[in-house]
């Protein structure tokens, strides 16, 4: 891997191709571990989840452009007293091979650093998410939430 990965702070012209990516992420992450398709939080294949991500006061998202191409992007809220919570991480399926997840938590984790506690939630079927949470970036599972639309989740904690 001999190319660079820049983390820019997201602009509304980047919200079509992060949908895009989002949409092709969120799809492949459900279709492998569910008889379903299609699936994904509200909003992540219309525009609307990534727009209010970054336009959230105590967010702060940015794409991941690795080379020349925006692969992905990330959001991170910041919370009174140190704590943080990784609110999304998606990365575009095709450079999945490089490990640019892995790579990706360890410059945010450098980013925040004085974090005395990370927190992420994600959906209780995605097993290879469950793994890279706690076997690569060192997240332990803490509670599964049940959500109004019957929808379950895990929730990790650093």
């Amino acid at each position: 891997m001999d190319k660079k990965i820049v983390y820019l702070k997201i602009s509304p012209s980047d919200y079509e191709i992060l949908t895009k990516i989002m949409t092709l992420a969120f799809n492949e992450d459900t279709s492998m571990h569910t008889d379903l398709k299609e699936d994904g939080p509200t909003g992540y294949n219309d525009g609307s989840l990534i727009k209010w991500l970054n336009e959230q006061e105590n967010f702060e998202s940015y794409k991941i452009v690795y080379g020349d191409k925006t692969i992905g992007a990330y959001t991170v809220e910041i919370k009174p007293n140190n704590e943080y919570s990784l609110e999304m991480l998606f990365i575009n399926p095709e450079y999945r091979k490089y490990n640019l997840g892995s790579i990706v938590w360890k410059y945010i984790e450098e980013k925040y650093k004085d974090a005395k506690k990370w927190t992420v939630e994600t959906p209780d079927y995605s097993k290879r998410n469950h793994h890279f949470y706690t076997k690569k970036c060192g997240f332990v599972f803490q509670r599964e939430n049940i959500h109004d639309n019957g929808s379950k989740s895990f929730v990790f904690e650093k």
